[in-house]
C-alpha cells in the first residue's frame, strides 16, 4: 500500500512539472479582441473567443494568469503575433512584474512567416487639391490643439518639412552683440542666444513661433525657436541658448530655417498649420494622393522597459522577436534644444531602464524621430541581435548614460549588440551616432553594419580626461562602419573614443568613407586622453583627415597590425605622451597627402628634449605611391630613425593584391609579412548568417569614392593696408579677428591715424578667458625669400602688445620673429631688451627675416618715431626651431586690463620692395 501511494505522488509531481514546462501560448491578431482569452490564433466562428488585439492586452492577460496560482508564475509564456499593422495608442510598457525567469522567459514573437508592425502613427486621409501644386488634409485634432507632429512619411519614405534654403545653407554674419542694460550700462552676452543674419534670410513670418532655426556647430547642431526678429539691425533672438557660442569655430557658421509656410515651394515638402489644422503637402512627381499612404506620428515612445535597478526591481528575461516598431515623433522644448556632442540628451523610441537578460532579436525599428533604442540605466546582460534599425531622426543604439553611476547596480554593462544593420540617421539631429556607449563596461559590439550617419559611426566613452569612469573592458570587433559624416558635420570619425578605458579592444573592424563637411574626419579617432585600448587588425581607408588620430593626451594604447590607406590629407595624427603609446606592425599606404599632421611633432620634440621614452614605434611599413622619399614631418626617413623611431621599419610597397579595389590581402613577397604583419580577413567584418541578410547593406548604393584632390599649397598673400577703404566701426579686412567679447574689440577707427583718417583700434578689457585676447592675424603663406613686415603703432598707457610671425608647425616650435611692447613702452625681441619707445605717439616698426630651409634663424628690427633717434638691431635669434615659413603674422593684446593701442599702415612684403 505504501509503495502505491509513493508512486501516485511521483506520477502527479511529474505531470505537474510537465505542465509547467509547456509554455502558455497567447495569440495577438488585428481582428482580435482584448476581451477574449487569447488562447486561439483565429476567432471562433461564433465570435465568442479568439486572439487578443494588442500587445498591452497580451501583457495584461499574462498578469492575470500569473496572479491566478503560484505555479503559473513559473510558467514560460509565448505571445505569438499575426501579420498586420497595429496602431499603438500609447507606448507598450513592461514593468518588473512583467518579467520572466531563466527557466520561464516571456517571449513576444511574430507568427511564422509574419512581420507584424506596431506603429505609433496615424494614417492621414481626406486629401483635397489645394492652391497651386499643394494638396491639403484637414486634421481637427490639430486645430483643437490636441495633436501636433513634426514628421511625415509618404509611401514609407520620410518627407522633409518646408525649409529655406531648399539646398545648402545660410551663413551667420556674426554672433549677437551684447545686450546693454539702459539703466546701468551692464552688458549681457548674447553670443549663444542671438546672431546677425543677412537681409532676407530671416523674416518675421506669421508662423514664426513654430519655425526652427537649425544651426551647425562643427560636430553638433542646435534646433532653436525664434523669440523675435530685429529687422532694423538684422538680428534674430532665440527663446533659449545654443550650447556652443556662435562662431566658436570661426566665421561663416551654417544654418537653415525649417517649418515656415512661406518656404513650402519644393516637391516632397510639407507644412502643418497649427491654427487651422490643415496639413499642406507638395507631392513628388507621379504621386497620386488618392492612392498614397501618408502616416504622421502620434507617439514619441513606442516601447518602454521600466525597471529600477537601484531598488533591485528589473524587467528581466523578456524577448521581442521578429517585430517591427515604427513611426515615433520627436519634440522640441520651448527653449529649443542644443547638446555638447552626439545629441547626448535626445531619448529613444525604445527605452529601457533596469532591463536584465532581455533580447531584441530579428526586430526592426524604423521611421523614428530620435534614437532607435537606448539601454539606459542599470541595463545588464541584454542582447540586440540581427535587428534592422534605420530612418532615424537622431542615432541608432545607445548603452549607458552621460553621467557616471554612483552604484554598480545603476551601471549598464555586459550587453551585446551583434549582427545588426544600423543606418540612415541624423534626419532631425545630424549629430546622432550609429552606436553610442558611455559610462558602461564589458559590452560587446560586434558584426554590425553601420552607415549613413551625419556624424560619427560609433562613439565610445564620455570622459575628456583621465578621471575614473565606468567605460572599460568593451570589445568593438568585426564591425563594418562606413559612409559617415557625409559632408554634414566636422570633427568625427568612423569610431570616436574618449577617456580612460582599460581592457577595451577595437579589433577586426573595417572603417571607410569618412567625409566631414570641411575638416577633421578620421577612421579611428582616439580623442581626449583616450587610453587603455588595444587597436588591432583593423582596416581603414577613404578618409579625409586620415586613418588614425590619438591626439589630446592619448596614452598607453597599443596600436598594432592595422592597415591605414587612402587618406586625402594626412595618414596619422600621433601623440607622444609621457606614458607612451605603442605603434607596431602597421601598414600605412598613401596615394596623396602627407604622413603626419604637422602640429603633432610638438609632443615628439617635448619628449626628446626631456629625455623621456617615446614608446615602441617599430616594424611598420610605409608607402606613398609616386613618392618613395616619404617625409616624416619634415624629416627624411634616416633622420626619423635617428630619433629612435622605426628602427626596423621600411618605406616600401606593401604589395596588396589589389589596393585600388580595396583588396588588402598581402602578396607572399610583401615586405610587411617579413616584419611580422599578420594577414587581415576583412570578410569577417559586418553581418553574418543568411545570405540575403548579409547582402542587404550592399543593396544600398554608394558611388565609388574618388579621393578629393589635396588642397594646393596656399599662394603667398602679401599685405598692404592703410585701412582707409574700411568704414570706421568695421573689423579690418583680410585678417582673422578673435576675442571680441565683454567689451574687447578690434575695429577700424577714425580716432587716430598715422596717415590718412583711419587706423585699427585694439581695445582690451580685464577678465577675458585668455590673456592673449583680443588678437588678429594675417595668413601670408610665404615659404621662401626675405620678407619685411612693417607697421605704425600708437601705444596708450597700459597697453601690452605682442607682434609675432609663425610657421604652421606646433607652438612654440613655430615662433619666428617676435617683438613685445610692455605697458611702459619697453621693447623686447630675440630675448634682448631693445630700448623704449614713447607712449601716445606713432612709432614706425620694421621687421625683416629670411624664409626657407637654408635661411638663417635670425631677424632684424628697426624702430623710428618723430623726434627720436632711430634704433636698429640685427641677428636677433628666432626661438622656434621649426620656423621656416610664414603662415601667421599677428598682433596680440596681452593686457589683462583696460588698454588701447592703434595700428596703421600694416605691410607684409618681399624685402626687395
Amino acid at each position: 500500500m505504501t509503495s502505491f501511494l509513493v508512486g501516485v505522488v511521483l506520477i502527479s509531481s511529474q505531470a505537474l512539472l510537465g505542465a509547467q514546462a509547456t509554455p502558455l501560448t497567447l495569440y495577438v491578431a488585428p481582428d482580435g479582441k482584448d476581451s477574449w482569452s487569447g488562447t486561439l490564433p483565429r476567432p471562433k466562428a461564433d465570435g465568442r473567443d479568439g486572439p487578443l488585439a494588442l500587445l498591452a492586452g497580451a501583457r495584461d492577460a499574462i498578469r492575470r494568469f500569473r496572479a491566478s496560482t503560484p505555479e503559473a508564475a513559473r510558467r514560460a509564456v509565448r505571445v505569438v503575433i499575426a501579420a498586420g499593422t497595429y496602431w499603438l495608442q500609447e507606448a507598450f510598457v513592461l514593468e518588473p512584474r512583467d518579467s520572466g525567469t531563466p527557466e520561464a522567459p516571456v517571449v513576444y514573437e511574430a507568427a511564422p512567416g509574419a512581420r507584424p508592425i506596431f506603429s505609433g502613427g496615424t494614417p492621414i486621409r481626406g486629401w483635397k487639391k489645394g492652391p497651386g501644386e499643394l494638396w491639403q488634409a484637414s486634421i481637427p485634432q490639430v486645430a483643437r490643439g490636441e495633436w501636433y507632429f513634426n514628421q511625415l512619411w509618404v509611401n514609407g519614405q520620410r518627407r522633409g518639412r518646408a525649409r529655406t534654403p531648399n539646398d545648402g545653407y545660410f551663413t551667420i554674419v556674426r554672433k549677437g552683440p551684447p545686450a546693454v542694460d539702459p539703466a546701468t550700462g551692464a552688458e549681457t552676452p548674447q553670443d549663444r542666444t542671438a546672431f546677425v543674419y543677412r537681409p532676407g534670410d530671416i523674416r518675421p513670418w506669421p508662423d514664426m513661433e513654430d519655425a526652427n532655426v537649425v544651426v551647425f556647430h562643427s560636430w553638433e547642431v542646435s534646433r532653436l525657436r525664434i523669440a523675435r526678429v530685429d529687422e532694423e539691425n538684422h538680428i534674430v533672438h532665440f527663446t533659449g541658448p545654443a550650447w556652443w557660442p556662435f562662431e566658436t569655430w570661426g566665421p561663416g557658421q551654417r544654418y537653415y530655417v525649417e517649418n515656415v509656410r512661406e518656404a513650402l515651394d519644393t516637391p516632397g515638402e510639407w507644412y502643418l498649420d497649427r491654427r487651422s489644422g490643415v496639413l499642406n503637402y507638395y507631392p513628388l512627381p507621379g504621386e497620386d494622393m488618392a492612392k498614397t499612404e501618408v502616416i504622421a506620428p502620434r507617439l514619441r515612445r513606442l516601447v518602454e522597459l521600466r525597471g529600477d535597478s537601484r531598488l533591485g526591481l528589473c524587467v528581466e528575461h523578456v524577448t521581442f522577436k521578429g517585430l517591427t516598431f515604427c513611426h515615433a515623433d520627436w519634440q522640441l522644448e520651448p527653449q529649443g534644444h542644443s547638446d555638447p556632442q552626439a545629441a547626448v540628451t535626445v531619448p529613444a523610441a525604445v527605452m529601457a531602464d533596469g532591463a536584465r537578460d532581455c533580447v531584441f532579436e530579428d526586430c526592426e525599428i524604423a521611421h523614428v524621430g530620435e534614437y532607435g533604442i537606448w539601454l539606459r540605466q542599470g541595463c545588464k546582460h541584454n542582447k540586440i541581435v540581427r535587428c534592422r534599425i534605420h530612418d532615424l531622426g537622431t542615432g541608432g543604439v545607445r548603452i549607458g548614460e552621460a553621467g557616471r553611476a554612483n552604484e554598480d547596480e545603476a551601471e549598464s554593462s555586459h550587453n551585446v549588440v551583434d549582427n545588426n544593420h544600423i543606418y540612415d540617421g541624423g534626419h532631425v539631429y545630424a549629430s546622432g551616432v550609429g552606436l553610442w556607449v558611455a559610462q558602461a563596461s564589458h559590452n560587446t559590439i560586434s558584426h554590425n553594419d553601420i552607415h549613413d550617419f551625419n556624424y560619427s559611426g560609433m562613439s565610445i566613452g564620455w570622459n575628456w580626461d583621465d578621471a575614473p569612469n565606468r567605460t572599460h573592458h568593451n570589445v568593438i570587433e568585426y564591425n563594418h562602419v562606413h559612409h559617415v559624416m557625409n559632408r554634414m558635420l566636422n570633427d568625427g570619425g568612423a569610431i570616436y573614443t574618449l577617456g580612460t578605458s582599460p581592457g577595451s579592444v577595437i579589433r577586426g573592424n573595417v572603417f571607410h568613407d569618412v567625409w566631414p563637411y570641411s575638416a577633421i574626419g578620421w577612421g579611428i579617432y582616439l580623442d581626449a586622453t583616450t587610453n587603455g585600448y588595444l587597436v588591432e587588425d583593423n582596416v581603414v581607408y577613404n578618409t579625409l583627415s586620415g586613418g588614425l588620430m590619438y591626439n589630446n593626451g592619448g596614452h598607453e594604447n597599443v596600436i598594432r597590425n592595422n592597415i591605414f590607406a587612402f587618406s586625402a590629407e594626412y595618414a596619422l595624427w600621433p601623440y607622444w605622451e609621457r606614458r607612451p603609446n605603442t605603434f607596431v606592425r602597421n601598414i600605412v599606404y598613401m596615394t596623396q597627402g602627407v604622413l603626419f599632421i604637422p602640429w603633432a611633432e610638438n609632443t615628439l620634440r617635448q619628449r626628446i628634449d626631456a629625455g623621456e621614452p617615446l614608446g615602441e614605434w617599430d616594424y611598420n611599413c610605409y608607402w606613398r605611391t609616386g613618392q618613395p622619399d616619404l617625409r616624416f614631418f619634415r624629416h627624411p626617413f634616416d633622420e626619423w630613425q635617428a630619433m629612435g623611431l622605426d628602427k626596423h621599419s621600411v618605406v616600401a610597397d606593401p604589395r596588396f593584391v589589389n589596393a585600388e579595389e580595396y583588396d588588402f590581402r598581402l602578396q607572399p613577397d610583401s615586405p610587411a609579412l617579413r616584419l611580422g604583419f599578420r594577414q587581415i580577413d576583412t570578410g569577417r567584418a559586418g553581418l553574418y548568417g543568411d545570405p540575403a541578410w548579409v547582402a542587404e547593406p550592399k543593396r544600398i548604393a554608394h558611388p565609388k569614392t574618388k579621393l578629393p584632390e589635396p588642397p594646393p599649397p596656399p599662394k603667398p598673400t602679401f599685405v598692404d593696408d592703410d585701412f582707409e577703404n574700411t568704414a570706421a566701426g568695421q573689423q579690418p579686412e583680410g585678417c582673422v579677428v578673435s576675442g571680441e567679447e565683454k567689451g574687447a574689440s578690434i575695429r577700424v577707427s577714425a580716432e587716430q591715424a598715422a596717415g590718412g583718417k583711419h587706423s585699427v583700434k585694439v581695445t582690451d578689457v580685464p577678465g577675458l578667458e585668455h590673456v592673449w585676447q583680443p588678437h588678429f592675424f594675417y595668413q601670408p603663406h610665404v615659404t621662401d625669400g626675405r620678407v619685411r613686415a612693417s607697421f605704425d603703432i600708437f601705444l596708450e598707457p597700459g597697453a601690452k602688445v605682442l607682434v609675432e610671425g609663425r610657421d604652421s608647425t606646433p607652438y612654440p616650435a613655430c615662433i619666428g620673429p617676435s617683438v613685445t611692447f610692455d605697458e611702459r613702452g619697453n621693447v623686447t625681441a630675440g630675448g634682448k631688451a631693445l630700448g623704449s619707445v614713447p607712449l601716445g605717439q606713432w612709432v614706425h616698426v620694421e621687421i625683416e627675416f629670411g624664409l626657407g630651409q637654408t635661411a638663417p634663424k635670425t631677424y632684424e628690427v628697426a624702430l623710428s618715431w618723430e623726434g627720436g633717434e632711430p634704433l636698429a638691431f640685427r641677428d636677433l635669434p628666432v626661438s622656434g626651431w621649426q620656423f621656416r615659413e610664414l603662415h601667421w603674422f599677428g598682433f596680440v593684446s596681452n593686457a589683462d586690463a583696460d588698454a588701447v593701442f592703434y595700428l596703421d599702415n600694416v605691410k607684409i612684403q618681399p624685402a626687395t620692395q
